[in-house]
């Protein structure tokens, strides 16, 4: 596993609510991203409707549906499946720098986008 990068977290938190349109708020990178809501609000940005339903609230495995539901829609969006985090990496807290690289490769994509478009 590859190691935290703090200066790469805040730039992807940076990203993700520069595209949302929010104050990136306060706290630690992993505890913004676990509940996988605003992952799905950034899919919805990037894909209007990419994201039905968003648990805005309920048990562990209602808001690891956000997860799931955001990770379908990047693999839609273009986002190679093997550069896509697990649920549990970002969940469970098992593999932050995975959510990290995941995000990054995003980024890229939506960058492609941008250039082609």
């Amino acid at each position: 596993m590859a190691p935290r990068n703090k200066e790469q977290e805040q730039e992807v938190l940076n990203w993700v609510f520069a595209v949302i349109g929010e104050n990136v708020p306060s706290g630690q990178y992993e505890d913004i991203l676990k509940d996988g809501i605003w992952l799905c609000k950034l899919a919805n940005k990037l894909a209007p409707g990419s994201v039905k339903k968003i648990q805005e609230r309920g048990t562990n495995f209602q808001l690891m549906e956000n997860i799931q539901r955001f990770q379908a829609a990047v693999k839609k969006y273009g986002v190679p499946e093997e550069e896509i985090f697990q649920t549990a990496d970002l969940f469970e807290r098992r593999n932050i720098p995975q959510v990290t690289l995941s995000l990054y490769a995003l980024g890229r994509i939506v960058s492609i986008c941008q250039w082609i478009y």
